[in-house]
């Protein structure tokens, strides 16, 4: 019972990956600048590159997958 239940919340997690494959930038808070920008001041984050988001951990493996899959199935 208990690796079904791991199991079905891997099986989640990829699919979360797949259709949510970005997230907000941590370092800059989703903002797109830096901690001390102001009027004055102004800069692009150096981790999202002002963008204000990022890849999540995971997403490129999922959609290479399924990427693959497809490929696979369309060559049979």
């Amino acid at each position: 019972m208990l690796i079904l239940l791991i199991a079905g919340g891997v099986i989640a997690y990829a699919v979360s990956l797949y259709w949510w494959p970005m997230r907000p930038c941590r370092r800059c808070g989703g903002t797109g600048t830096n901690r001390g920008s102001n009027r004055r001041r102004f800069g692009q984050c150096k981790k999202c590159g002002g963008s204000r988001s990022v890849q999540r951990i995971g997403s490129r493996e999922v959609h290479r997958a399924v990427r693959g899959a497809v490929s696979y199935r369309k060559e049979k």
